[in-house]
């Protein structure tokens, strides 16, 4: 097998406070076979100074000379890519100790390892005080999984895309670049890589993912098209056929019982786009309406005022949720 080198694609737009931890946490990493494609936004801050300031040659620094928004900057990134592996990174986040390594490794397994995902951890202001995560399928070893394995499998690889740094894919395996679509511009090339090959689920945390500075947080317009509708569309398109049956299932099963989404929509967006995903949650399973959750959760987002629901969601994660990730080590 060739060797494979990392390009890590990281767009960045007004990143002025988060990018140097970033560059950071890339730049120490014990694996060195890797290249930073950098596409800056059009910020309006001090980012491109922050960027210049690391003199490193492993830095492909690019600007666009208007807003082009992230997924956009993410197609540049890719189309400047020259290594075997595209690894995504968002410009608020920190990896981890030895994450590119662990990739590394895990995709020289063998050359039908198309993807590899992580579990990670979520934080707020204190990299090092989790706050809620996705857990690893075998905290013993990496393990190889195919979505033909069955429904724990297909769940476990399905279950990791709720954030897009560290996710990565061979570069060869990728038909095309990523698409213009709003919840499904990482998790589409990841789905379509896994018709042909496998994946490499990692036992070790290796990205840590910062909550404050989300886009769901920053934009206004990202729930104007709906996460439910769009992801289910796309995994009807993508495992068509009664070949896919099983899997198709089980990935919408687990996308129309996001419950939890109907919260952030409150939070950062419109009641009438509230209600318009609890219908669309309704049609695409009927079966919520005898799911507790689906009716705490339409309760909360409809009832409480978007102001304090925000500042309880916050405040549940601090501490609640993170006195159950008490057992993550955290490599930084």
């Amino acid at each position: 097998m060739s060797d494979l080198g990392i390009s890590i694609l990281l767009p960045v737009y007004n990143g002025e406070r988060w990018i140097k931890d970033a560059l950071e946490s890339i730049l120490s990493q014990s694996f060195k076979n890797y290249e930073i494609i950098i596409v800056d936004d059009a910020s309006t801050d001090n980012t491109v100074d922050v960027i210049k300031s690391f003199k490193d040659d492993r830095i492909k620094f690019y600007t666009n000379e208007i807003n082009q928004g992230e997924i956009r900057s993410y197609q540049i990134c890719w189309k400047k890519a020259t290594k075997g592996i595209i690894f995504l990174m968002a410009a608020d986040d920190i990896l981890l100790t030895d994450a590119l390594l662990k990739t590394y490794n895990a995709f020289k397994l063998g050359d039908d390892i198309g993807v590899v995902t992580r579990p990670y951890y979520l934080f707020l202001g204190n990299v090092r005080h989790a706050v809620k995560a996705v857990r690893p399928y075998d905290k013993a070893k990496d393990r190889v999984l195919s979505i033909f394995d069955g429904e724990d499998a297909v769940r476990a690889l399905f279950g990791t895309l709720g954030a897009s740094s560290g996710l990565a894919y061979r570069k060869e395996y990728m038909s095309g670049n990523f698409r213009n679509e709003e919840y499904t511009f990482c998790i589409l090339p990841f789905a379509l890589i896994l018709k042909k090959y496998k994946g490499v689920f990692l036992k070790d945390y290796t990205m840590a993912v910062r909550i404050e500075s989300s886009g769901i947080r920053r934009r206004s317009d990202i729930f104007s098209i709906s996460p439910t509708d769009t992801m289910v569309k796309m995994f009807n398109d993508v495992y068509s056929g009664d070949r896919y049956d099983d899997v198709r299932k089980v990935c919408i099963d687990l996308i129309t019982k996001e419950y939890a989404g109907l919260v952030q929509i409150k939070n950062y967006s419109s009641m009438k786009l509230v209600m318009r995903e609890i219908r669309l949650l309704l049609r695409y399973r009927w079966l919520s309406i005898f799911d507790p959750r689906f009716w705490f959760f339409c309760v909360i987002a409809i009832l409480t005022p978007r102001k304090m629901l925000a500042w309880l969601a916050d405040e549940f994660e601090r501490k609640i949720l993170s006195r159950t990730l008490k057992d993550i080590v955290v490599g930084v």
